[in-house]
């Protein structure tokens, strides 16, 4: 199968499409055919060589996608093959196919294109981990987020705001700062002009 890796690190002339073996799933896994995957901050330093990716995940980028799950692995439940998916991926997201768990796949809400899809988990997940696992938000609270004009942060405004909370932003420009208002912060501080 085809698959976007990055033999030597480097920008983005060191991307080479190349074939690699067709992942197969194991237990508690699934196969998506990919339609469509994101490319974040992380994917560029994975390709630049600043961020490897963990033991034992695939060598080919890509840190999310969406598509089709075609095969479903021993002992997965509410999975099947056919579902159109979204998926946060350890890596393997730039490539015909992807391997991956199935606890880091959900459905793609119909409302949602699959372009869309491909581009959601990375940020979503990271913001709602931060605002809700870790920062413990709740309804009423404001929450302070710096670098809102980025992908967490945009993702962070609408999270917190769909759970009632006031949203305080920082970024660096009024372009990013009328941006975050328009997602849902009620307030903006341009760091660069203010205090």
């Amino acid at each position: 199968m085809r698959a976007v890796m990055a033999p030597e690190p480097g920008g983005p002339d060191a991307l080479k499409l190349v074939e690699v073996p067709t992942p197969e799933p194991a237990s508690g896994e699934v196969l998506v055919r990919v339609e469509a995957a994101g490319v974040n901050r992380a994917d560029l330093l994975q390709r630049q060589g600043f961020y490897p990716p963990p033991p034992g995940a695939s060598d080919v980028l890509g840190l999310e996608a969406s598509g089709e799950v075609v095969e479903v692995g021993a002992g997965v439940t509410g999975l099947s093959a056919g579902d159109t998916v979204m998926a946060l991926l350890e890596g393997g997201g730039y490539a015909e196919l992807a391997a991956v768990r199935a606890t880091q796949v959900v459905h793609v809400p119909a409302n949602v294109d699959m372009i869309h899809a491909g581009g959601i988990p990375e940020v979503f997940i990271t913001a709602h981990d931060a605002l809700f696992t870790r920062g413990r938000l709740t309804h009423g609270e404001t929450v302070l987020i710096h670098g809102g004009g980025g992908g967490v942060g945009t993702a962070a405004i609408q999270l917190a705001r769909l759970h009632g909370c006031r949203v305080v932003v920082t970024a660096g420009s009024a372009e990013k700062l009328a941006r975050c208002i328009e997602l849902g912060a009620e307030v903006g501080i341009n760091y660069n002009t203010e205090d």
